[in-house]
């Protein structure tokens, strides 16, 4: 079970109870994800607009830069998520789908993308003061594919990292 920092102050609540918002970091849920991202799928094709998701992994590292198995803790998440909102649009859906795991959905094709995916991977302010470690990975969507079989691509992309 993760740990929960139980105060955030009044005008920013931790708790969020509408199933869109993950309720410790209020990046969007899984299940509004999932929303998402179907939506995105019937939209490209309907207009050919393209798509592509970013997977963005954290871990804790050590002073030598290599992952370590330390426990990610509650202080780590949040600042790591309001790093990542800084650093998104306001229109890319990112969601919280994991401990130390989230996705990017970002209309805009490959080339925009990895300029994104390198902000991101070369953002002090992700890193929490150098003490996390991130890995990323992007697919773009392929007309006629369907949620599952882009997700099972994202995860089977090889992790880039710094």
């Amino acid at each position: 079970m993760e740990e929960r920092l139980t105060y955030r102050g009044h005008e920013n609540t931790l708790f969020s109870h509408d199933g869109i918002h993950d309720s410790q970091t209020h990046l969007a849920a899984p299940t509004y994800f999932y929303e998402q991202l179907k939506q995105e799928i019937a939209l490209s094709d309907r207009t050919g607009e393209m798509f592509s998701l970013i997977r963005v992994i954290f871990n804790r590292s050590n002073n030598q830069g290599e992952s370590v198995d330390a426990k990610i803790g509650a202080v780590d998440i949040l600042y790591f998520s309001e790093a990542l909102k800084d650093l998104t649009r306001k229109q890319d859906c990112v969601a919280r789908v994991g401990v130390n795991e989230c996705v990017i959905l970002i209309r805009a094709r490959a080339s925009n993308v990895e300029a994104l995916l390198s902000r991101l991977l070369h953002s002090h302010k992700l890193t929490v003061e150098n003490t996390l470690q991130i890995s990323c990975a992007t697919v773009e969507f392929a007309p006629g594919e369907k949620a599952l079989t882009i997700l099972n691509r994202l995860d089977a992309m090889s992790l880039s990292t710094r």
